[in-house]
């Protein structure tokens, strides 16, 4: 496996985009208030948004309109890539005209535009969304604020993480998914599907090893900073999570796969039985492998305690309202409406895969039901769950940095053989000089 990951290696140690401002941004702070009479609010506002979202927000439009008829919304679909980059550009310039009235973005995103361009966005708080706060998961209610706790984004859809699994190799190896609690237990079963079906337990590719890598370690109620800020990449958790990523590899039980494709293949072509990864792995699996309907199933996350949590978070987005627009209040009307819309959610779920926020969502019929694909196991309920218990985090201007840090040295450590000790005090060394802030106090066990 080392020559393949040699082999692979420079392909897979690109940076992270990490924003930075380009000038100053002269906009406007004037708040907008929800109108009293929204009805009868009247303009024309553009959305910017990419992929699946801008799916869903164009079939949002007409339901929209049914109740905010003189108010005609524009979707503007596009890369995201091409949202960040025109959105850095129009910040940095200062012009309206430049930006749209609401736009999608990542929720690990928004410190980084607050960092660099402070105050771009309308603070929400002042505009009324308090009175829906309490409605959504906790982690995501926690990653749409500023550092002064107020609201600057709509809240929309969250990545509770689970493991999907081939359920007839599992079956093949005599291997029950209903015993796997612990990371122990996973890496054990892996061994014995390993040994009976010659299928391996995990397919990475190098770079998507820090995913893994971050879910182990957020579902330990821990992160790469503390809400104050400070560096915990040191931390007991981290170590522990890169101790499990390292034992993958010294256990025989992890493969390497060149790409997105060679991941699918791994799956479908049974060489590969399980993936960690996010609800919306859901939606992939349909499309590309269709013929294995009935032959998956899902557990949540392995605990590394007996009483530790089995719940991490991958992706996720927002919507803001840049404040060079003109036309805040329609904008507010129609961001409230695709967050807190219990019809908006369950549309966006079912026609695009796109898993809510808004707890209330699942209380609906479509959680109950059993998944054919997943051979009548009701998932959608069981990520529901997850989605509920998954701890909170603080993301920095600085997460995308410290995420293309673990990404860098994560290979180093498979390429190398390396400690893992080793490897996170290199991790910790690099970040502190690179960012300047302090490391917190960690109590090791």
């Amino acid at each position: 496996m080392k020559r393949i990951l040699k082999a692979s290696a420079a392909l897979l140690l690109g940076s992270s985009l990490i924003l930075s401002a380009c000038g100053g941004n002269t906009a406007s702070t004037d708040q907008v208030q929800k109108p009293e009479d929204p009805e009868s609010v009247s303009g024309s506002i553009t959305v910017w948004a990419w992929a699946l979202e801008a799916d869903f927000l164009e079939t949002m439009v007409p339901v929209f309109n049914e109740k905010y008829p003189n108010i005609e919304v524009n979707i503007n679909k596009q890369g995201p890539d091409q949202v960040y980059q025109r959105l850095i550009t129009g910040l940095a310039a200062g012009e309206g005209g430049q930006l749209p009235d609401l736009v999608q973005v990542e929720d690990q995103r928004l410190p980084s535009f607050q960092n660099d361009f402070p105050n771009t966005f309308v603070n929400l708080s002042e505009s009324g969304f308090e009175e829906h706060m309490g409605s959504f998961t906790p982690t995501k209610e926690e990653s749409i604020k500023d550092e002064d706790g107020n609201v600057i984004a709509f809240p929309r859809d969250v990545g509770p993480v689970g493991v999907f699994y081939r359920k007839d190799i599992f079956e093949e190896a005599g291997v029950e998914a209903e015993s796997i609690e612990t990371w122990s237990d996973y890496v054990e079963a892996g061994e014995t599907i390993k040994d009976e079906t010659g299928a391996d337990m995990l397919g990475l590719t190098l770079n998507e090893s820090v995913p893994l890598n971050r879910f182990m370690i957020h579902q330990q109620d821990a992160f790469y900073f503390n809400s104050d800020g400070e560096l915990t990449v040191g931390s007991e958790e981290t170590r522990r999570a890169a101790d499990l990523m390292k034992e993958f590899e010294d256990k025989d039980i992890m493969s390497n796969v060149t790409n997105w494709d060679g991941r699918v293949a791994g799956l479908k072509n049974g060489e590969v039985a399980t993936l960690p990864n996010a609800v919306w792995w859901y939606g992939t699996m349909v499309d590309q492998m269709p013929e294995l309907s009935g032959s998956w199933g899902m557990f949540p996350l392995p605990k590394f305690k007996e009483q530790g949590v089995r719940a991490a978070n991958s992706g996720g987005s927002s919507y803001a309202i840049p404040q060079v627009s003109d036309q805040k209040e329609a904008a507010y009307l129609f961001g409230e409406f695709v967050s807190t819309n219990l019809e908006a959610q369950l549309d966006g779920l079912e026609s695009q895969g796109l898993f809510p926020s808004l707890t209330e969502a699942y209380d609906a019929p479509i959680f109950q039901e059993g998944q054919e694909y997943f051979d009548g196991q009701s998932v959608y309920a069981d990520f529901a769950d997850i989605a509920t218990q998954i701890p909170e985090v603080t993301y920095t201007s600085d997460y995308a940095r410290a995420d293309n840090t673990f990404n860098e040295e994560i290979v180093s450590m498979y390429l190398y053989d390396e400690d893992p000790e080793n490897v996170v005090d290199r991790i910790e060394q690099r970040l502190k000089a690179g960012t300047g802030r302090d490391v917190a106090e960690t109590e090791k066990e």
